[in-house]
């Protein structure tokens, strides 16, 4: 597992180092207050180091057949899939953990402060779930297959915002309000325990699909 780590690691931190850096030039330049802006864009930072991380890992691995290689090498589907499932986990608790920091030290009010946090941790779940089903799809499909899926997936979803907006029409406080309601109510405690345990789930899944396709 950790051999595998190795050599998947490399391109996670390249990533992460270049994530942190943009959360940082973002902080200087909005100041020590939270701003919406900053906020939605930290949260679409972890997505980018993630999914950045992954499918560039995932490319080179179709490219130079190296899940054929690793078949070769007494290593089991398993010990793969945890490799890779790990990296998600550690680069996804890094930058959020970053991001709740920042937030943290800046001026703005306590309840900004922990709305702020909350949505961060909220993108954070989101994309280390979606992170997982994506491996399953990955390992199922392979990686070119998957990725033409996940772009008609991406298109079709680029329509929501539209959708919503369209349909508060003239109530965009209302729905406002009910964002920051639901970030603000979101009991932690609970939510993290049980989105890992979701996720080793789907770790086990994606062991298994794995095992399938390298039999």
């Amino acid at each position: 597992m950790w051999k595998i780590m190795k050599k998947n690691v490399n391109v996670f931190v390249f990533y992460f180092v270049f994530v942190a850096s943009l959360i940082v030039i973002l902080k200087l330049i909005t100041g020590n207050e939270i701003t919406t802006a900053f906020m939605i864009i930290a949260g679409i930072l972890v997505f980018l180091l993630v999914f950045a991380s992954t499918f560039t890992n995932e490319q080179y691995e179709e490219k130079n057949k190296g899940y054929a290689f690793l078949d070769t090498l007494p290593v089991t589907a398993r010990e793969i899939v945890e490799a890779k499932f790990a990296l998600v986990l550690l680069a996804v608790g890094l930058c959020v953990g970053l991001l709740v920091i920042l937030f943290s030290l800046s001026a703005s009010a306590p309840e900004t402060i922990a709305i702020a946090q909350s949505y961060v941790l909220f993108m954070g779940v989101v994309c280390l779930i979606l992170a997982g089903v994506n491996y399953i799809g990955i390992f199922a499909l392979g990686y070119t297959k998957f990725l033409i899926f996940v772009g008609s997936g991406w298109l079709a979803l680029g329509f929501v915002p539209v959708i919503i907006m369209k349909t508060y029409q003239g109530r965009m406080d209302y729905l406002k309000e009910t964002v920051l309601n639901f970030y603000a109510g979101i009991d932690w405690l609970v939510v993290i325990p049980s989105a890992l345990v979701v996720y080793f789930v789907l770790m086990l899944v994606a062991a298994k699909v794995r095992h399938l396709k390298s039999a």
